[in-house]
């Protein structure tokens, strides 16, 4: 059987079995060209990384510049990914599942905090929840399920997305929030709200402390898909004396995870704008 590298054809078959050394190859050089630097890498610097000669690693990589996987800078010789590798990784990052790309740092950070998790994302002024993870430690069930409408007033989800959005645009999704006072400790005045909105923005973080229901309290932290637009939230609820307790410890937790969400978010942005 034969396989086809660029121009070259190969009989490649030992015992019955293709021969995909070719394919380690290509492989390995481009783990290495995509971890290189904006600069590109040389091919020696390739050579001494993969053990291949600069014969081999020269003859493979011709077929790549031809196939625009890789490109070669004509004044330092080195070489750096092409624009059918960017479409490529641009096409698999479109074909994911925003809620299974962030899934990942929700279940972190369950695991780091041992409590319920939960994400949500804001869709036409309205944010609800697109994923929930449950740690089996906890005994107790929470009210958050996939496809609930998060009240924008008195949820640190939603507080958490709307304190980046426009005053103006905030203003008009709180006025066509019914604004239900839940409990003694539901904020309804939209003054009021726009100033812990404020807040949230400069500290990176959202509470909802009693608000929606007694004795259960929740934090939440924006996730960006660019510096600025938060789309998503990832939240953590517990019992409100034990979130208290624990606020310190809790907050920069979900703070750093929502962090890495955000990196995460926005190369997938970069790349799928490419």
């Amino acid at each position: 059987m034969r396989v086809k590298l660029g121009t070259a054809w190969r009989n490649n078959t030992v015992g019955g079995v293709i021969e995909v050394e070719w394919l380690n190859r290509f492989v390995t050089i481009m783990d290495f060209v995509c971890e290189a630097t904006a600069a590109g890498i040389s091919l020696t610097e390739l050579a001494h990384a993969t053990g291949l000669s600069k014969g081999t690693l020269h003859r493979v990589l011709r077929d790549m510049v031809d196939q625009n996987l890789v490109t070669q800078d004509a004044d330092t010789k080195k070489y750096c990914l092409g624009p059918k590798a960017m479409v490529w990784g641009s096409k698999f990052v479109l074909g994911q599942d925003p809620a299974r790309l962030l899934s990942r740092y929700c279940d972190l950070l369950a695991e780091k905090t041992s409590l319920y998790t939960f994400l949500c994302r804001i869709s036409e002024g309205e944010v609800y929840c697109i994923y929930t993870r449950q740690p089996s430690k906890i005994s107790k069930k929470y009210f958050v399920h996939v496809g609930q409408r998060m009240p924008v007033h008195c949820t640190a989800a939603a507080k958490s997305i709307l304190a980046f959005l426009p005053d103006n645009q905030v203003r008009l999704i709180m006025a066509r929030c019914n604004m239900e006072k839940f409990t003694d400790h539901t904020k309804t005045d939209i003054s009021s709200l726009i100033g812990e909105l404020q807040a949230v923005k400069q500290t990176g973080v959202a509470f909802c402390r009693e608000e929606i229901e007694t004795g259960v309290s929740a934090i939440s932290a924006p996730v960006f898909v660019d510096n600025k637009k938060a789309v998503y939230s990832i939240s953590l609820l517990s019992d409100a004396a034990f979130l208290r307790q624990q606020e310190t410890n809790l907050v920069r937790v979900i703070i750093q995870i929502g962090q890495q969400a955000s990196e995460h978010m926005k190369r997938a942005q970069v790349l799928t704008s490419v």
